[in-house]
């Protein structure tokens, strides 16, 4: 398997749901870091909630976002780099989930939608809507995948 990821990480893996929400082409981080600074496609927020299976509440929720603000970034077409950002951020971390699933897309989302001890009852989506909980879900990612256990 070719180990190109986006972003750095615990885990590596090719990004192949990270690519088909944002179109950057995994491997080089400064085009990624040149993406998001210039705003993602709106219809890459579209694709993220198709692929998590969310509702436009729960993306709105994950995203950090209000309705009216989801409904005036659909109407300009472009994302700010903030929201670009944490697009990508919970595409790789399904990315994440899914190799850690064995590539088995629906464990990965029942992972990611399971209250978890160590992430203080809440599920690995819900910790991730900030950047430190981001980082302790992949980290957490990382441990399993390693057969570290805590």
């Amino acid at each position: 398997m070719n180990d190109k990821r986006i972003t750095r990480g615990p885990v590596s893996f090719q990004g192949r749901v990270a690519t088909s929400i944002t179109g950057i082409q995994p491997g080089d981080p400064r085009k990624t870091l040149k993406f998001i600074r210039h705003g993602l496609k709106v219809e890459a927020m579209e694709e993220l909630r198709l692929a998590l299976d969310a509702s436009q509440k729960e993306l709105s929720f994950l995203l950090s976002m209000s309705a009216s603000t989801l409904y005036r970034r659909k109407a300009k077409g472009v994302l700010r780099a903030e929201e670009s950002d944490r697009v990508v951020r919970f595409a790789l971390i399904l990315d994440d989930a899914i190799l850690l699933m064995q590539e088995d897309h629906d464990a990965a989302l029942a992972w990611l939608r399971t209250p978890l001890d160590i992430l203080g009852d809440e599920t690995p989506l819900e910790h991730a809507t900030t950047e430190f909980g981001a980082e302790e879900v992949k980290n957490l990612i990382g441990r399993l995948r390693n057969g570290v256990f805590s």
